[in-house]
């Protein structure tokens, strides 16, 4: 056997690696949410369940690059990401973002209604599944080697970017080593995240199911003609990232999640209004 042929064999089991790094990641995740709510509780573990969701983030932007990289595309592959991103990005960021509410909600003297606390997550993670499923058959078909240009629908990973920055917030905030904030603006602020947490994942829900365009995240970042205005913005980012990250990232997905549907709402408004005028 040609050596280039040995040396293929391990290289094409990468991505579904990272792909299953991916999933331990959301796995991992899950489990400390539940030993967060264990005992007395132990809310600082959702602040390490939220890192491993953002490494698993990192490691489902990588795994569709080291497939092309290493021409190692595959149907199996592409399930193998779809199931992972069911679990990472489908469940343990509402499974995380709830544990939160449940812990802190009391603390804080919010009082959200029980059933709305249940139904929130899963209307999430039913429609996680659902985009994830309706995206599988309506790209079948598609040259696996051919990066995707963007999506309909918030994809999943976007959705699950958002409960997960919120989480990072919350206990970011606290760090009063990068965050300076008085006591009063500390508490509003957390006071803002925990109430809008079951509502934002309703809406984070119907986003996905939605068709709004939407770019990939990076490409996104990256999507002026200028590379020397695109450049600055990475920069500006990666600067953020290095000082204050959990405010960073979570500024970068509230405009990337908020930006396409307030963009595409006059065109379906015109869309109905020409519809309704054709009806009439």
């Amino acid at each position: 056997m040609p050596s280039s042929q040995r040396f293929r064999r391990p290289v094409s089991h990468l991505p579904s690696l990272v792909t299953l790094g991916n999933l331990a990641c959301g796995v991992g995740a899950i489990l400390l949410s539940i030993q967060a709510a264990m005992g007395e509780g132990d809310p600082i573990k959702l602040y390490h369940a939220a890192w491993w969701l953002f490494l698993a983030s990192v490691l489902d932007g990588l795994d569709g690059k080291v497939a092309r990289m290493t021409n190692s595309m595959s149907s199996l592959g592409a399930q193998l990401d779809s199931f992972a991103d069911a679990i990472t990005f489908g469940v343990a960021p509402t499974v995380m973002l709830s544990t939160l509410v449940f812990l802190v909600a009391p603390d804080l003297g919010i009082q959200l209604h029980p059933r709305l606390l249940m139904v929130a997550p899963i209307i999430y993670s039913c429609c996680a599944i659902l985009r994830l499923a309706r995206y599988n058959i309506e790209h079948e078909s598609e040259d696996l080697s051919q990066d995707n240009p963007g999506f309909s629908g918030l994809p999943s990973p976007g959705a699950g970017g958002l409960p997960i920055t919120m989480v990072l917030l919350y206990f970011g905030l606290q760090d009063t080593a990068l965050f300076v904030v008085s006591d009063t603006l500390l508490h509003t602020i957390q006071l803002a995240l925990v109430w809008s947490a079951p509502y934002v994942t309703i809406v984070l829900g119907i986003l996905m199911v939605s068709r709004v365009p939407y770019p990939h995240f990076f490409s996104w970042v990256t999507r002026h003609r200028s590379p020397v205005r695109a450049l600055a913005e990475v920069v500006v980012l990666a600067g953020l990232l290095m000082v204050e990250p959990e405010i960073a990232l979570f500024l970068s997905i509230v405009l990337y999640i908020f930006i396409p549907p307030l963009l595409h709402a006059p065109f379906l408004f015109r869309a109905n209004s020409e519809e309704a005028a054709h009806e009439s």
